[in-house]
């Protein structure tokens, strides 16, 4: 049987680490995981304690990969069809990022749109050749996209206002809110599953989302203040309604491997089938948000519904 090639975004810590831990760790699978990292001593320290829980001849390496740049995010693509000439068999679209302040990246975008949508949405794109050739080398079972997603996206989940999802705030420009960017950039991402599921023939790869659930814990907080990440660490983490990030982790690869990788365009919370936002569902939405993200990253197709 074919090694399966697993190529993760973050994987170094938290939600990221708990699934390719749970990947590299199991018997059952034959793997070679790819996780792609900012951050090259934090990336070395997690290849290091995820290498110590391999068996078999599974194994995992790092390449770098920041989000915050169109640039990295290509040149990781070209790097990974460059190292597996034979296709991978997973994207497993899982980094992300809260930022709290408006800031813009090096391709004068907003942070969390950038590096929790646009990056992640543009290495899909370019991957997906890489994608359809790992079915080829493995025709038994599809290759597959899976993005991990947030339930913020829909209004009245959690506190706050938001998703506010027009031309006029998608960049942040206009009274900048950092939980309302958050949600708008988790709001795309989900509005992106839905048309590229569409857009794929799902024998050979499959598109999916998976909402972890709530995990306090998570470097997703990292941007935070001080005060915020003590209440989310010691006092929410606590909550009877928020989830470890071990429970997480096992969420999204029960996603990416067994019997929820053959299904397509679903969207997994707290382990089950659920919907996303009516918002994420609409044609119209889709149309509008596929395309103009197309444009934003330079892709020339803006073919998709």
């Amino acid at each position: 049987m074919t090694k399966q090639i697993i190529v993760i975004t973050g994987g170094n810590v938290g939600i990221g680490f708990e699934c390719a831990k749970n990947l590299i760790s199991s018997q059952t699978n034959k793997v070679h995981i790819v996780l792609g990292c900012r951050d090259s001593a934090r990336a070395a320290l997690g290849i290091k304690n995820l290498a110590a829980l391999a068996v078999g001849d599974n194994t995992i390496e790092s390449k770098p990969l920041d989000l915050a740049s169109f640039k990295s995010t290509r040149a990781f693509a070209e790097d990974i069809k460059a190292s597996f000439p034979n296709g991978i068999h997973a994207l497993v679209l899982n980094a992300g990022v809260m930022a709290t302040s408006l800031r813009l990246t090096e391709d004068k975008r907003e942070t969390n749109m950038q590096v929790n949508h646009l990056s992640q949405f543009l290495l899909a794109q370019l991957l997906l050749p890489s994608l359809t050739a790992g079915h080829a080398s493995r025709p038994e079972e599809p290759s597959t996209i899976v993005f991990v997603s947030s339930s913020l996206h829909i209004p009245g989940v959690g506190k706050g206002k938001g998703p506010i999802l027009t031309m006029e705030t998608v960049d942040g420009a206009q009274d900048f809110d950092g939980m309302v960017a958050y949600r708008n950039s988790k709001l795309t991402q989900a509005i992106a599953t839905h048309v590229l599921a569409a857009s794929v023939d799902s024998k050979v790869i499959t598109v999916n989302a998976v909402c972890p659930g709530f995990i306090p814990t998570t470097d997703l907080k990292r941007e935070s203040g001080f005060a915020t990440r003590l209440m989310m660490n010691n006092i929410l983490a606590k909550a009877s309604f928020a989830t470890t990030v071990q429970e997480g982790g096992l969420r999204v690869y029960n996603t990416v491997m067994g019997e929820n990788r053959l299904k397509n365009g679903i969207y997994y919370m707290n382990g089950e089938v659920s919907e996303s936002s009516e918002e994420s569902r609409d044609p119209v939405k889709q149309k509008l948000w596929w395309n103009w993200s197309c444009e934003v990253v330079g892709l020339e197709s803006l073919s998709q519904k």
